[in-house]
């Protein structure tokens, strides 16, 4: 069963590539360059705070960034910033870095008194900071480094220092996530809403994150990410908690309004044809982003999933873990951020990625659920027969927004905690914060900064069309200098090109050429793609027949039937005749011996090569 799964999964998964890739928003017209494998030798941080209460088991040094007039400020648990020498000097938790060479901005030296999870920018230039810090978040001057006192929300938690992991500012508002219990004698429970000005809190706004106290989401009741969408008076909400408000329906991922809180009139929780162990243990999410028309969740599972955002239908999942030959493994999605024409995933993951086809391994239940025995045996393919185009991952990866498909960048990265904080800078550049080993050159131990390539990609030169049997063609290649992939294109009866396929090989197979057809082959590196080139068609080869067979009789009723290649042949063939009955398909095999175990009477077998369903004349076996 699990065998005719993958079978079947390989089939759907190539249509559901073809139809995903018409489902995502258009990409920018000037994509960003492929960057580079290696990061900068620029400023770094080190030396984590051991003495915190939210994270202590996370290794991840940085945990946001925000960019505002040529600066990247940069928040976290560390104690000193570090020169590309080695040489360090104290700057604690949040400092501040030039975007265009990367040196740390020693004028801007914030005491904010605790770690920096989250940061965002007020529209009258003052930098928000949430965290392990005073009043759970501060106001904070972008080039002094004061603090606005004006500004006092008064975050606390009833066990110890308030933790906030999230932080969106929204014109005159400010919505935070966290995990914290009160504000200024108000209740809360993980999330709230205040000015952006004062700190005031605005009671109409109190959801509650709970915990759920039935298996398996009784791990927690924390929000990691809120994400606002004022087009359609949305707060999307994600974290480890089990139901928001009562609504267990709500649990890991609820849809809230911006006015009042109450659900939003769409499907609130993870959709059911995603990957999941929710049976067995928590499915916490860690980030949520849209743009336009796309939700954006990652989280654990080892996926990042895109919905559509009207009714939040999933419309693609990316997963994480040991592919075949791999000995680092996949981790949950931790960060995402939104790119110029790439969605950016970072994550533990030190094996390989590559999609999930929605649905295909959480068949078997009425409501669509996946069971934690079906998740698992995804994980025993992805690790085992590959069947889903996975490529090597370093610590982050890439989905290009026009397509769906998986960008193939990867990065020379190693470490244990990985990515946790990402952004994509005004230069193309793309930052990575977290946790990272110290290598040859010092990599870094918490930024890593990668920036363009600037090699010319160069187009194919020349591409053949094959025609074979049927509806069935090969168009095929020289390989192009700098290319990572390539994009298969083509027109049918004059219709405009469009896109057939890619691959990282030199030959690509359609089997389904109808009509006059005209095939495209365009050079791929990254999200930059090289002009299309027209490919010339030429003529099949012709199928050969098999040129001799002989059987050898075995044990009873056995026999074996054995022959040479033949050119050109995809499978072969056998027939039998008995006592001059008239011939009969025995079987098709794709080997070049077949046993029959039905022998009786006089027999003879006759083996015939075919290609697609084109077949040769059959030859008499001695």
């Amino acid at each position: 069963m699990a065998h005719l799964k993958s079978l079947l999964l390989v089939f759907v998964l190539l249509v559901g590539t073809l139809v995903a890739s018409f489902s995502s928003p258009a990409a920018a017209e000037a994509p960003a360059a492929t960057l580079n494998a290696d990061p900068d030798q620029i400023w770094d941080v080190a030396n984590t705070d051991t003495d915190v209460s939210h994270t202590g088991t996370i290794r991840a040094l940085v945990w946001d960034f925000e960019e505002y007039q040529g600066r990247l400020y940069v928040g976290g648990k560390f104690l000193d910033v570090v020169a590309p020498d080695g040489t360090t000097r104290d700057q604690a938790y949040l400092a501040a870095f030039d975007i265009e060479t990367g040196e740390w901005i020693s004028s801007f030296t914030p005491d904010v008194g605790g770690p920096v999870y989250a940061l965002d920018m007020t529209d009258d230039g003052r930098l928000l900071a949430g965290g392990e810090v005073p009043g759970g978040v501060v106001a904070v001057d972008v080039n002094s480094g004061e603090l606005d006192t004006g500004f006092q929300p008064g975050i606390i938690n009833s066990w110890g220092s308030a933790g906030v992991f999230d932080i969106e500012v929204v014109g005159s508002d400010v919505y935070v996530g966290g995990r914290f219990s009160k504000a200024q004698d108000v209740d809360l429970q993980n999330l709230g809403k205040f000015n952006v000005d004062s700190g005031q809190i605005d009671t109409s706004w109190t959801p509650k994150a709970e915990l759920d106290t039935g298996t398996p989401r009784q791990q927690g009741q924390l929000v990691y990410a809120i994400e606002v969408d004022t087009t359609r008076d949305r707060v999307y909400v994600i974290g480890k908690f089990g139901s928001i408000d009562g609504n267990l329906d709500a649990a890991y991922f609820a849809t809230l309004s911006q006015a009042d809180a109450s659900f939003k009139d769409v499907p609130q929780g993870l959709p059911p044809q995603v990957l999941s162990h929710r049976e067995s243990f928590s499915m916490r999410q860690y980030d949520v982003q849209f743009r336009d028309d796309r939700v954006y969740i990652g989280g654990q599972a080892h996926q990042t999933l895109i919905l559509r955002a009207s009714d939040l239908e999933p419309l693609n999942s990316y997963f994480t873990n040991a592919g075949v030959g791999d000995l680092g493994r996949g981790g949950d999605t931790q960060v995402m951020y939104i790119g110029e024409t790439t969605l950016w995933s970072g994550c533990h993951c030190w094996g390989s990625v590559g999609p999930y086809e929605l649905g295909s391994y959480n068949n078997d239940r009425a409501d669509g659920v996946q069971t934690y025995d079906e998740y698992r045996q995804f994980v025993v393919d992805f690790r085992t027969t590959n069947p889903f185009g996975q490529q090597k991952v370093r610590g982050a990866y890439g989905v290009d927004l026009a397509t769906g498909e998986l960008t193939q960048q990867q990065f020379n990265l190693s470490g244990q905690a990985g990515g946790w904080a990402m952004h994509e800078d005004s230069n193309g550049r793309l930052w990575m914060g977290g946790q990272f080993a110290v290598g040859n050159g010092r990599v870094g131990e918490g930024i890593a900064r990668f920036s363009p390539l600037e090699q010319e990609l160069e187009p194919v030169s020349t591409c053949t069309v094959t025609p074979e049997a049927n509806n069935t063609l090969t168009v095929s290649w020289p390989e192009a200098a700098t290319a990572q992939d390539y994009v298969i294109y083509r027109t049918v009866n004059d219709s405009p090109q469009y896109w057939r396929g890619k691959t990282s090989n030199l030959t690509f197979t359609d089997t389904t050429r109808s009509g006059d057809i005209n095939y495209y082959v365009a050079a791929k590196r990254g999200n930059e793609l090289a002009d299309r080139t027209l490919c010339a068609t030429d003529e099949p080869a012709q199928l050969e027949p098999v040129s001799t067979c002989t059987v050898t009789p075995g044990d009873g009723n056995n026999v074996s039937v054995s022959w040479p290649e033949a050119a050109t042949a995809q499978d072969y063939v056998i027939y039998r005749t008995v006592n001059d009955s008239p011939q009969y398909w025995r079987g098709k095999t794709s080997n070049l011996t077949f046993t029959d175990t039905t022998r009786s009477g006089d027999i003879n077998y006759y083996v015939a090569a075919k290609r697609g369903n084109e077949l040769a004349d059959r030859t008499v076996c001695d």
